[in-house]
């Protein structure tokens, strides 16, 4: 067994390595997502060993066992003895193991500062070279340097079969979220609104759309079911965000806003029978009932304090349903921030959902079949490859330009302007077209004062749909107008009259 010095030292060079990895993994620059995503889970486990390392080096540092101070006293009292003992104990055991390989550590280490797109490009060139080599077109061409195109880097099939299997389909290594499992969850709560998946990833965290009498224990497993898999999609796509944190903070500030008054338990409770109603006239015919007064003298018998135990144990259920409404509502708060959180994942989600719902199945399963379907949009001016696209045409669902013929027969290149949505421009007749249609312009419609119907569908002009507006009302009264003065009334001497005559005549009896 090494000393305790000896263990020190090897832990403080430990955690200069694995330090020294994690800033070699950090200066490669990478433009794969899959590769970003192991270099976040390595940089991830190299964390946990720093931690483990200074959590053993605080224990030597603490020597609560004293086997520190007692080593020092024999190295200080024994002179050399303890010296030469040691050497001696270390010479023995490489005589029995005459054999024995010593591997440097220095080697573990090599693999982080090699980067796998690097490698990558090297192992194309070599099968390049010896594709020539092997059709004779370049006899010169034999690998020359292969044992240098073989670089291990910090990525091995390990990992690759383990990023397949940490994200679902749905997911696609983390860019989006899926809720499908806590979709069908929601529908079984009773009363809720019937939201379809598209629907449900706008609205899921408003959790104050949803009746309180509908919070029982289906929605407890709702809610707790999100909490988890927020927290397992975290770990898996972004390993490195202190959600530990996160989760403190947001706890602070909920225990600041709490209100003791708001978590109330309410006067249609009933204490004795743990029970809750919705109507006073319910409630106060249960109060009144046989059934409430046994409940009432069951837990008097119990407590054996007569009326005052039972009171203190109505009050002790009261305690325990505001504590339980108190954790609900902070298991909702909590939702609530890991939502505002992955806010831009889950608008890419909803994204990424419609545009899907516009593929064929072929289109589907190809895309499916893809393994790096398209970089992050952040790291466009990172990647080796551009797309050639001089005429700046729209991306189809492969994430290259559509055919100029599909360009001009959907009339891409005109432009259409919309004043009334701040000025957005649509392509082609048909998007303008259809954004009448979307929340955006019915919104913008109602700042304005007027309903999105279906005689301003095509009116963009802020001035033309409020005089549109103007006259349609002006005609409406005009209308109403007309039919008072033209409709034609006859009493019963045959004289004719309008409808407003002939009601005032009628009125003071006249006719």
């Amino acid at each position: 067994m090494d000393s305790i010095v000896e263990q020190q030292r090897q832990a403080y060079e430990d955690v200069e390595r694995l330090e020294q990895a994690i800033v070699d993994l950090m200066l490669q620059n990478l433009t794969k997502h899959r590769y970003r995503l192991i270099r976040e889970q390595k940089i991830n486990g190299l964390l946990e060993q720093i931690q483990s390392r200074s959590k053993h080096l605080l224990d030597l540092e603490t020597d609560a066992l004293g086997l520190r101070a007692k080593e020092s006293a024999a190295m200080a009292d024994g002179g050399f003895d303890e010296f030469y003992a040691r050497l001696g104990s270390i010479g023995n055991y490489h005589r029995r193991n005459p054999e024995l390989v010593v591997r440097p550590p220095e080697l573990d280490f090599l693999k982080y500062k090699h980067n796998p797109e690097e490698a990558d490009e090297k192992r194309r060139a070599r099968a390049a070279r010896e594709l020539a080599s092997a059709q004779g077109e370049d006899p010169a061409a034999d690998v020359v340097g292969d044992e240098e195109d073989e670089t291990e880097t910090f990525i091995d099939e390990a990992d690759e079969r383990e990023l397949e299997t940490m994200f679902s389909g749905e997911e696609r290594f983390g860019r989006y979220v899926d809720l499908n499992e806590q979709h069908d969850l929601y529908l079984n709560i009773k009363d809720a609104r019937r939201l379809t998946y598209l629907e449900y990833l706008a609205e899921f965290a408003k959790f104050a759309d949803i009746p309180r009498k509908s919070k029982d224990a289906k929605y407890v497993e709702y809610l707790s079911s999100l909490r988890a898999y927020f927290e397992g999609f975290f770990a898996r796509s972004m390993p490195l965000f202190n959600l530990a944190q996160a989760a403190r903070e947001s706890r602070a500030v909920f225990d600041a806003e709490w209100k003791p008054a708001a978590a109330s338990a309410g006067d249609l409770f009933c204490a004795a029978c743990k029970r809750e109603f919705e109507k006073e006239t319910t409630f106060a015919a249960h109060m009144g009932s046989r059934k409430h007064q046994k409940t009432v003298e069951r837990l008097a018998k119990e407590s054996g304090g007569g009326a005052a135990a039972a009171e203190h144990v109505q009050q002790r259920n009261i305690e325990q349903k505001q504590a339980a409404e108190r954790e609900l509502a902070w298991l909702e708060r909590l939702v609530q921030r890991y939502a505002e959180i992955l806010a831009d994942k889950i608008q890419d989600t909803r994204s990424n959902v419609q545009r899907r719902q516009a593929l064929t199945e072929h289109e589907r399963a190809q895309e499916q079949l893809d393994d790096e379907p398209e970089q992050l949009g952040d790291d466009d001016d990172d990647q080796g490859e551009q797309l050639y696209n001089p005429l700046n045409l729209p991306l189809g669902w492969d994430g290259k330009p559509i055919p100029f013929w599909l360009y001009k027969l959907h009339g891409l290149g005109v432009k259409f302007e919309c004043e009334i949505c701040g000025n957005t421009v649509y392509r082609g007749r048909k998007a303008f077209e259809r954004h009448f249609q979307e929340p955006r312009h019915a919104t913008n419609m109602r700042r304005l004062g007027i309903p999105n119907t279906r005689q301003f569908h095509g009116v963009a002009s802020i001035e033309e749909a409020l005089g549109l507006w103007e006259r349609i009302q002006r005609d409406k009264k005009q209308t109403t107008v007309n039919a008072d003065t033209f409709e034609e009334f006859e009493d019963s001497e045959g004289n004719v009259f309008n409808k407003k005559t002939y009601l005032d005549l009628k009125r003071q009896g006249l006719i």
